[in-house]
């Protein structure tokens, strides 16, 4: 029998997956022992859930734009220098304590963005929300974790759509015949920045109008989810279980060696 959507009890899934990103937050920088322990536990989970470990690997790769801030401290911690030179005009030394809270704040992102993959691919969208509900979050709350979800989906496709028009277009640096097409790299890399621009801004302009919509047919601000779905008797156990583990996780984490 097919699932309905928003009818399952998914807090103990949501509990688990929110313990998990926070034990591997408060991992101590260096502790990639513990890293690795954490990314199995999680990759373990995707593969019960038809996730290759590879496949989970790449799609949490999306994170890594957004930790380049970290990378400054690599130059700007004074502490345990391993290297100092000239770099052209600039002198330049690199830290081995900020290489290690950058390496571990990427680390920690990626891992934390593959758990949140494999929240999605174990509940839906309105299954999440009705459990953000019934742990006594705000609607707000849980109404924006919903609309992120559905939103995400919306971003991948129309990413999927612009790059094959892309491809359709001869963008790529080589043809069939191995001659040389699609301009020079400073052009392609001008049509990327167009593209990575316009994919912001069609979900931008479509959220405006599923929101104008919804307006005019009386939406409050609520995701509708239907009637609350029965309890999940086993939800106690289940909540004690992840946590405990969790718990060993972080545990493990503080006395495990760093590098």
């Amino acid at each position: 029998m097919a699932r309905v959507p928003g009818q399952v009890d998914a807090r103990a899934t949501v509990i688990a997956a929110l313990a998990f990103i926070l034990a591997v937050a408060l991992m101590p920088a260096g502790a990639y022992v513990a890293m690795a322990a954490a990314w199995l536990l999680v990759a373990t989970a995707g593969a019960l859930r038809g996730i290759a470990p590879l496949t989970l690997a790449r799609r949490g790769g999306i994170v890594f734009p957004f930790v380049l801030a970290a990378l400054p401290l690599i130059f700007i911690r004074s502490d345990e220098v391993i290297w100092e030179g000239l770099v052209g005009p600039f002198s330049l030394h690199v830290s081995g304590v900020g290489l290690r809270i950058a390496l571990s704040a990427l680390l920690k992102a990626w891992i934390s963005v593959q758990a949140s993959i494999v929240l999605v691919a174990t509940a839906d969208a309105p299954t999440i929300v009705v459990a953000l509900r019934r742990m006594r979050l705000p609607d707000a709350i849980a109404t924006s974790a919903g609309l992120t979800i559905r939103y995400l989906e919306l971003l991948r496709d129309e990413a999927q759509r612009m790059l094959r028009a892309r491809a359709a277009r001869s963008v790529s640096p080589v043809g069939v015949g191995g001659e040389q097409v699609g301009g020079s790299i400073a052009w392609r890399a001008r049509t990327t920045g167009n593209l990575v621009g316009s994919l912001f801004l069609r979900p931008y302009a479509r959220a405006a109008r599923v929101e104008e919509a919804a307006l005019s047919r009386g939406a409050t601000g609520s995701l509708s989810t239907g009637s609350l779905p029965t309890a999940d008797r086993y939800l106690g156990v289940k909540v004690v279980a992840a946590v405990t583990l969790l718990l060993a996780l972080s545990a493990f984490g503080q006395v495990v060696p760093r590098l």
